[in-house]
């Protein structure tokens, strides 16, 4: 086992007081129980040339052949609890490209390009895994219900660092259940899904861009430094959701 995530397991000991039992060190299979989130949904499109090297050939971008290709941004603020551990209030951002189902489930199918959150035992349950979580303490997810501002921002230790921010709009009607499955490749060729089950989500809308810098990873990869959302912008929330994360695909 990498020193690396030696560390991490004796860092989520420390934090959260409980058994390494509870930790799923070396086990590809755990879950997450989320509550209280809200979370935003930006769908933009990207240049395919540019997403394809990002994804491995495994997985088909459903923009395949074409000039551009469906990227998702999202972001999420909860109360999280990973694998048994106490929940515990954190942020999670995620980007990736979406790809045809690759095991025929899920109402979306993403590739993780880049991972990101404010909850270390989260971080390092995925790191076990080999998917390449980042651990971002400092992440900023600041919503305001009372004007409906919203921006979430992704500083140092984060890499790409960008920010995401505009306005919303809540709403209170439930729209039914969702399936969301994101997928990664692992550098031992493992390959990783993280399904996300919420059983009733209230589906509201949102008028958000995303800003990076141009030279940055993920600005060379949408094309500059400003990446909005024509073809989906959403401010969602629900009171419970669950994630099994495990190995789908030898």
């Amino acid at each position: 086992m990498k020193l690396r995530n030696i560390v991490y397991i004796a860092v989520i000991c420390l934090f959260a007081g409980s058994a390494p039992a509870a930790v799923p060190a070396g086990n590809p299979h755990f879950s997450v129980a989320f509550t209280n989130c809200v979370e935003s949904i930006g769908v933009g499109l990207a240049p395919t040339a540019n997403v394809r090297p990002l994804v491995p050939a495994e997985f088909i971008p459903v923009g395949e052949g074409q000039p551009v290709t469906p990227l998702v941004v999202r972001t999420a603020r909860c109360r999280i609890a990973v694998a048994g551990l106490p929940p515990r209030s954190g942020s999670i951002v995620q980007i990736g490209a979406v790809v045809v189902p690759p095991d025929g489930t899920g109402d979306i199918n993403n590739y993780t390009i880049w991972y990101y959150t404010s909850d270390l035992p989260l971080a390092a349950a995925l790191r076990l895994t080999g998917v390449d979580a980042q651990f971002v303490p400092t992440l900023d997810y600041d919503y305001d219900p009372v004007s409906n501002d919203f921006a979430v921002r992704v500083p140092f230790p984060g890499a790409p660092r960008f920010s995401v921010a505009g306005t919303v709009a809540p709403s209170a009607a439930p729209a039914g259940s969702f399936l969301a499955n994101w997928w990664r490749k692992t550098p031992a060729g493992r390959i990783v899904r993280m399904s996300t089950s919420v059983p009733s989500i209230a589906i509201g809308g949102a008028n958000l861009t995303l800003a990076t810098a141009p030279g940055s990873r993920l600005g060379q990869l949408v094309g500059g430094g400003v990446f909005g959302f024509p073809i989906i912008q959403q401010f969602n929330n629900f009171a419970v959701a669950g994630m099994t994360v495990g190995s789908s695909m030898p």
